[in-house]
């Protein structure tokens, strides 16, 4: 890695920028202020280098849209840049890079000054012939020059120009200070009287010189941050007055991203503990008192149920406030709305969101949106009444759910007076939330689990049973169908759904591709009508077959028939050798089978035609009484069939002739 003045200073600065700018490689949007230091330095060094209108020009490129800020900034280049060229000496070499493998730079302004100078005793007399002296100079446009008569970056330029140019050395080094006059516009003056006072300041404005004097405990201290920047594994947040100036301030401090896109790896899903559930129940059933149990709750009550839970509160109602002899009236969906704009916000302690109830908020959205519209009913437009109401109120409901919160609860009555017609006519009661069903239903897709809070007696119990005329489920499998309604009891049950849909999705992986069917000459089989599964063919047991045991099992006689067959497309068999007495074998003596070459024959064509059992090899018929006793020799080959005819389903009918007259 070649390191840089500026990237070790960033390091030495804020880590935390560190790691964002070069070790992730995060862009952030271009600043399009007019004051941007980046352009205005660089517009600075190309009008130094080049002239002053090809530093406006550079200038008025770098922005989109051009403003009265921009013009004044564009004031202050073409009076400061040539009051800066004139003070550096002619002859010189504009960006001149400088480093080998380890380090990289670019040297503003470099003048040969001749050989044979006294060189701050670095150099004897005797030397002074054979090394050509140089004076560097560094351009910064900035007000503040204490700053940089403590910065080590011409040290370094010093010190490694001289290593990677033997013969060469730097006698004197410079910042060349361009101040930048910092007025702004009164607002009792026009733009003519502030652009004549900035042209008055900008004549007395003149550059500097500020002569740097070379230190080599600033490269000590320079390759002491690089060590540490090399070996840094943490990158903690620097907070300071330079934040303000940085352009990773949002995302760093304000947790803004302006990706569209996310990186692309699997996401760990046992990392996320964030609970999105829905609970109705009968009234009195204890759903508030539940919701209550969940860490650090903040409750956005409809009814004025809070009496008997500690839980800090949000009272979703009407307000009115009275100011001299003007009523301001704001409705509760607005309050509604204001709590979820500054939950957004972030900017408080709490872990969990309530809302209690979420049929009364999707009925003061009906209030709010017929006051704003001038109706009295959604009937009176009744084309687009009833969709603004409902996609108002799942709009602002998805940005309750989206927010970063460790639990979100929605809490509902449950409504049994919809009856449910079963196909054989019988009427049952149907057990669904108080909430309208294409609302329910999109509320039902937002939410991990739909919970239902039964009571009996002193007995209450979390159901998630679900069936045709229970509303319930949830993209979480849970085992148990009915729970106490306690919080720890309710946390063991979602974190072991929410571990089995992990371990679900991770043993589901990338779909590897279809292998194409091997062709066979073997016709494929049809489906019967009825659907029956297709009979699939054992394959043939492999071919084992040793002669030596087939004739030793054969001049035994093997009265069970255990051994098999052999064959193939060539002879592969152990030879077995000759007795030592010169005898001949026992298995020479068998006879030969007259079909043993076109049964081999066939099987080689198709191996799916099996051997004869009784014969080796050599075509030796084992059978007892040999082929004479075999039924398969010499038969006389079955005659074809001729089939059947084929008859229609619906054969025509039969008619008598009509007789002739």
């Amino acid at each position: 890695m070649r390191v840089s003045h500026s990237r070790v200073e960033v390091f030495d600065r804020c880590p935390y920028k560190y790691r964002l700018r070069y070790v992730e490689g995060i862009d952030t949007i271009p600043n399009t202020d007019a004051d941007n230091a980046l352009i205005l330095g660089t517009a600075l060094h190309t009008g130094i280098e080049e002239g002053v209108e090809q530093a406006l020009d550079f200038y008025k490129n770098s922005f989109p849209v051009l403003t009265d800020d921009h013009i004044h900034e564009m004031m202050k280049l073409e009076a400061m840049i040539p009051k800066a060229k004139a003070m550096l000496p002619p002859g010189g070499s504009f960006e001149l890079p400088i480093g080998n493998g380890d380090f990289i730079g670019f040297m503003d302004y470099l003048v040969p000054v001749g050989k044979g100078l006294k060189l701050d005793g670095l150099i004897t007399g005797e030397d002074l012939d054979e090394f050509e002296a140089f004076d560097l100079y560094d351009f910064k446009y900035s007000n503040n020059a204490k700053n940089y008569a403590v910065s080590g970056q011409l040290h370094e330029y010093k010190y490694w120009y001289e290593l990677t140019h033997p013969g060469h050395r730097i006698r004197n080094m410079y910042f060349l200070i361009v101040p930048k006059p910092k007025i702004r516009q009164k607002s009792t003056e026009t733009l003519s009287q502030f652009r004549d006072r900035l042209q008055a300041a900008l004549k007395d404005a003149e550059p500097t010189l500020m002569p740097v004097q070379y230190n080599p405990m600033k490269i000590v201290d320079f390759l002491t941050d690089v060590k540490h920047m090399v070996e840094a594994t943490d990158f903690p947040k620097n907070p300071n007055h330079f934040c303000g100036w940085c352009e990773y301030e949002e995302y760093c401090q304000k947790g803004w991203d302006y990706m569209l896109l996310p990186k692309n790896e699997r996401r760990d899903l046992n990392a996320t503990k964030k609970k999105v559930v829905w609970l109705y129940g009968a009234p009195f059933s204890g759903k508030t008192f539940f919701a209550n149990q969940f860490p650090d709750p903040l409750m956005l009550n409809t009814d004025g149920n809070i009496k008997f839970v500690d839980a800090p509160y949000i009272a979703i109602r009407d307000t009115v406030t009275v100011e001299g002899r003007i009523t301001k009236r704001k409705l509760a969906y607005e309050v509604f709305m204001d709590a979820v704009a500054e939950l957004e916000k972030k900017q408080n302690d709490f872990r969990t969101i309530v809302v209690d109830l979420l049929e009364d908020v999707y009925e003061s959205c009906r209030v709010y949106i017929c006051d704003r519209q001038g109706w009295k009913h959604e009937s009176d437009d009744s084309f687009r009444a009833w969709d603004m109401v409902r996609s108002e109120f799942l709009n602002t409901l998805k940005r309750l759910v989206n927010l970063d919160y460790e639990n979100i609860i929605l809490i509902s009555h449950e409504d049994r007076s919809r009856d449910l017609t079963r196909k054989g006519g019988d009427k049952i009661s149907s057990i669904k939330p108080n909430l309208q069903d294409k609302v329910a239903n999109k509320v039902a897709g937002m939410v991990d689990l739909v919970a239902r809070i039964v009571a009996d007696d002193d007995e209450r119990v979390l159901s998630f049973k679900t069936s045709e005329v229970i509303f319930g489920g949830g993209r979480l499998t849970v085992r148990d169908k009915e729970i106490p309604l306690t919080y720890d009891a309710f946390c063991e049950v979602y974190e072991e759904a929410n571990q089995k849909a992990a371990g679900a999705v991770k043993r589901g992986g990338n779909t590897p591709a279809t292998p194409a069917p091997e062709t066979t000459d073997t016709p494929t089989t049809a489906p019967s009508r009825r659907g029956r599964k297709v009979k699939t063919e054992t394959p043939p047991p492999a071919d084992n077959y040793d002669p030596a045991e087939d004739a030793a099992k054969a001049a035994c006689g093997d009265p069970d028939g255990t051994w098999t067959p052999g064959g193939g497309e060539k002879d592969d068999s152990v030879p077995v050798a000759e007795p030592a007495t010169g005898d001949t074998p026992p298995w020479n003596d068998l006879p030969k089978c007259p079909d043993g070459e076109r049964i081999f024959k066939q099987h080689d064509q198709n191996p799916e035609i099996p051997l004869c059992p009784s014969i080796d090899a050599g075509h030796r018929c084992h059978k007892e009484g040999g082929p004479d006793g075999c039924p398969l020799w010499d038969r006389p080959k079955a005659q074809a069939e001729e089939p059947a005819p084929k008859t229609d389903a619906n054969p025509p009918r039969r008619t008598r002739k009509k007789r002739e007259e």
